[in-house]
């Protein structure tokens, strides 16, 4: 679609705050929003039966949650003119098209399906990270089929290191409406981002590819971003110095939109 053509161009080579569940909310956002183009929110839960008794549950009826999310794009949006994407989480399949159409009515940009995160009530439904798992598979590719199909572009985030075979599975899902894949290349060995990683899946990737993960410094992005990474995220620096991506960004001369 052009539009996601302009979208693209507008991302490339650009830093994003990456999302932390429980904390990344609108506020959170907007406080750490200098330097980035694009920030997260989330991760939300779409899980109606699930509202109030746990943290981070979208309202269940649709107006509340348009409202709700609407108020989280005005705040992570009120510093700097930043596109806002939704990480999305959910036990259910139209649950999780229900709330990103609410996103996207409420004035959201981007949504990401978690294929990433080890929330275990999820997990046990072969959700999150075990999505990618062969056993599961075949169901995250209907979900992404699915998604893909909304006017709001999507992005699938990806853990390194659950499965062996991540070059196989984006030649699976290559012919799909897929906005941008999203790895978290952390390596809890080094502490490091896993750059051969990164260099493998990048000759691999026919989408956009962001990474994130363990990003410490500018070097790290430079690194990243020569190895042909379209956009770098950072997350867990930001929660205790809100200007540190504005510093990366400064560093690397990168300019806003």
């Amino acid at each position: 679609m052009v539009e996601f053509e302009e979208l693209k161009s507008k991302l490339h080579g650009k830093l994003f705050l990456s999302s932390m569940m429980n904390l990344t909310d609108g506020s959170f956002c907007s406080e750490r929003s200098r330097g980035c183009a694009m920030v997260q929110i989330g991760a939300y839960l779409a899980e109606p039966s699930a509202y109030g008794k746990f943290k981070s549950v979208l309202p269940p009826e649709r107006r509340e949650c348009i409202r709700f999310l609407s108020e989280e794009c005005r705040k992570a949006k009120s510093r700097t003119d930043v596109y806002v994407c939704l990480n999305l989480a959910s036990p259910k399949l139209e649950w999780a098209i229900e709330a990103a159409e609410a996103f996207w009515e409420a004035g959201g940009d981007l949504v990401e399906l978690n294929v990433h995160g080890g929330y275990k009530r999820y997990l046990e439904l072969g959700l999150l990270r075990a999505m990618v798992l062969p056993n599961n598979r075949q169901n995250m590719i209907k979900w992404l089929k699915a998604l893909s199909n909304l006017e709001i572009p999507l992005i699938v985030k990806f853990r390194a290191g659950v499965i062996p075979d991540y070059p196989a599975v984006l030649e699976e899902i290559a012919d799909i409406n897929i906005f941008a894949v999203h790895f978290n290349i952390r390596d809890e060995d080094t502490k490091r981002p896993d750059f051969k990683f990164a260099e493998e899946i990048r000759e691999k990737c026919p989408f956009l590819l962001f990474v994130s993960g363990y990003v410490r410094s500018a070097d790290d992005a430079k690194k990243l971003f020569s190895i042909g990474v379209d956009m770098v995220g950072i997350a867990e620096p930001t929660i205790e110095d809100p200007n540190f991506i504005a510093k990366i960004a400064d560093q690397l001369g990168i300019k806003e939109n």
